[in-house]
């Protein structure tokens, strides 16, 4: 069924009607004066001949509109348009202060550049949206990423030196050179094929290694049935026993300076530990995240002092003792403890403690319930502005220098990090280290080789799994760029809590490189020496111990260049 026809008219079918309004009137006065050619109607249109013998005779008239030149189709609607009624435009133009549009002007040259034609708002736009190609930045060293990684890829055009299985030497001699620290390359009675070396960077430490559970990463999100362990409580025991020794091991080696670093994996944080030296600090550091309210909480109740470098407000100290805060500094009450109260306008906080708040309260005339629901409100809203960012990279904590050991204190005796149910149930924190400890098992990554094809291309690909220590991915570099003669790219997925750590590190060693006449400038070249025995090479260490902020990048791609061996990322 056809629609009704619209009452309304379109723009065109009104101008339509206005130029057959304005002939019919043109006609009319030619009919009324032949002889006189009006002003109104087209100018160059002849007056109607009246003269009815040629039509007798049988010749064809004229006909008065025909238009058989395109300069006369054009000059109509010109005309048309100057035709439009005077007094309006006059009116129009009053109104908005303009001068007349009847009003003869000088001619001017038209600048054709600023016309709005397709080709200048193209070009313009072109201009505006230009996407400037940037030439990728090529460095000689490799950044340093403190992230826990779960897998990394490499991919070559020409096949790797380690593309088939280990012989026995080879096997051999990486494990050697790895347990004893040993480089591979200068000893005279270990294999030095590429093999031999590729095996020697793909091995770790590991405690508690249990074949039966994935202990990293830890995904606490998977349903699965609790551990048999939670219902024993003498294997529970000796799970605590043993990873109680392994745990005190690690840390004496860290203060130690034989072990660089290591971490603890546990089910719902990741703590990075670091030896005295490393990215500039004179003094021990350990990292964690991500942590909540309540964790922080109760690091406060037993005297663990930490700041949180990645925290967007400039105030990082949270519960240290009065006489370390200056006195001019305004405190977030969203952040210190629930006694803490906000001055923010310089006092210290002894003086605020001398008023009750609410006995001010009272003396305004509150009643007492009314005292009691605001003190629980302020409460509720405080508890939720600090918990805003737990579980989050800001959530991160720093502990330093003699509040590490207080770290290592509270973890080894608190009974909250192991989970009491799960497939995890009953079973301690994962250690990671790059040097061997007490209880340490031997591990290797899981190597799996294949080839791709890309638009006609051949690449040769090798994965790792497991956990990818920041030390192994140097390691594996150094060992490729010497056996590799074409360039090679890698890919790492990260372990997306540990992504935090690279950020705080890069950071922290911000504000230490910023600080003039530092008096652990001694300290930090005497742990520096005192790292040569940590288990890596001499190159490594002095790339790991540079206070240089812009070392520290967390990575998720790099290419290597053979022709002048640069870095890209």
């Amino acid at each position: 069924m056809a629609a009704p026809p619209s009452p309304w008219k379109r723009p065109n079918e009104v101008m339509q009607l206005h130029k057959l309004k304005r002939r019919k009137k043109a006609l009319q006065e030619r009919m009324k004066h032949p002889s006189q050619p009006t002003t109104t109607a087209e100018p160059k249109s002849q007056p109607v001949d009246l003269d009815f013998s040629r039509l007798l005779d049988g010749e064809k008239r004229k006909n008065p509109f025909s238009k058989t030149k395109l300069q006369d189709n054009k000059k109509p609607k010109l005309n048309i348009e100057d035709q439009l009624d005077e007094s309006n435009d006059k009116t129009l133009y009053a109104l908005l202060n303009l001068p007349s549009k009847h009003v003869e002007k000088p001619a001017q040259a038209v600048d054709t550049e600023k016309l709005s034609t397709f080709s200048n708002l193209l070009q313009k736009f072109t201009a505006e949206h230009s996407v400037e190609v940037i030439p990728e930045k090529k460095y000689k060293y490799l950044p340093i990423d403190w992230a826990l990684k779960t897998k990394l890829r490499l991919m070559s055009p020409k096949p790797f030196a380690w593309t088939s299985k280990l012989k026995a030497s080879e096997e051999a001699s990486g494990i050697t050179g790895f347990v004893r620290c040993l480089d591979t390359t200068t000893s005279p009675t270990l294999d030095t094929s590429p093999r031999a070396l590729f095996h020697q960077t793909c091995l770790y430490w590991q405690h508690p290694h249990l074949p039966w559970l994935e202990l990293y990463p830890r995904s606490s999100g998977r349903v699965a049935a609790t551990s048999f362990m939670a219902t024993n409580d003498g294997v529970k025991e000796a799970l605590h026993r043993e990873w109680t020794e392994s745990f005190r091991s690690l840390f004496q080696l860290l203060r130690a300076r034989h072990c660089p670093y290591f971490y603890v994996c546990a089910n719902t944080f990741t703590c990075l530990f670091r030896a005295a030296g490393l990215c500039g600090l004179a003094e021990p550091a350990a990292l964690i995240a991500p942590t909540t309210r309540g964790f922080r909480q109760t690091l406060r109740q037993e005297d663990v002092e930490y700041t949180m470098p990645l925290r967007p407000d400039s105030k990082k100290k949270l519960n240290t003792s009065e006489e370390d805060k200056p006195k001019n500094a305004s405190f977030d009450s969203c952040y210190d403890t629930m006694d803490d109260k906000c001055t923010g306008d310089g006092h210290d906080k002894a003086e605020e403690d001398d008023e009750d708040p609410d006995l001010f309260l009272t003396e305004m005339g509150f009643e007492t319930e009314v005292i009691k629901k605001i003190n629980i409100t302020q409460a509720r809203i405080t508890h939720s502005a600090e918990s805003s960012v737990d579980s989050a990279a800001e959530s991160l904590v720093l502990v330093r220098g003699a509040d590490a050991q207080a770290l290592f204190n509270f973890l080894l005796n608190c009974k909250s990090i192991v989970s009491p149910t799960g497939p995890f149930a009953g079973v301690p924190p994962t250690l990671l280290a790059p040097t061997a400890f007490h209880g340490g098992t031997l591990q290797s990554l899981k190597v799996r080789e294949n080839t791709i094809h890309s638009d006609s291309n051949k690449y040769y690909s090798i994965e790792l799994r497991g956990p990818i220590l920041p030390t192994t991915v140097h390691t594996l570099f150094n060992v490729l760029k010497k056996s590799s003669s074409a360039q090679f790219s890698a890919t790492f997925a990260h372990h997306q809590p540990t992504l935090a750590f690279s950020w705080a590190a890069g950071n922290i060693a911000e504000d230490e490189s910023s600080k003039e006449n530092d008096p652990n400038l001694v300290a930090k070249a005497f742990n520096k020496e005192n790292l040569s025995d940590c288990g890596i090479s001499e190159e490594m260490l002095q790339h790991f111990c540079s206070p240089d902020p812009s070392m520290i990048k967390p990575l998720d791609s790099v290419k290597y260049n053979t022709e002048d061996n640069t870095y890209t990322w």
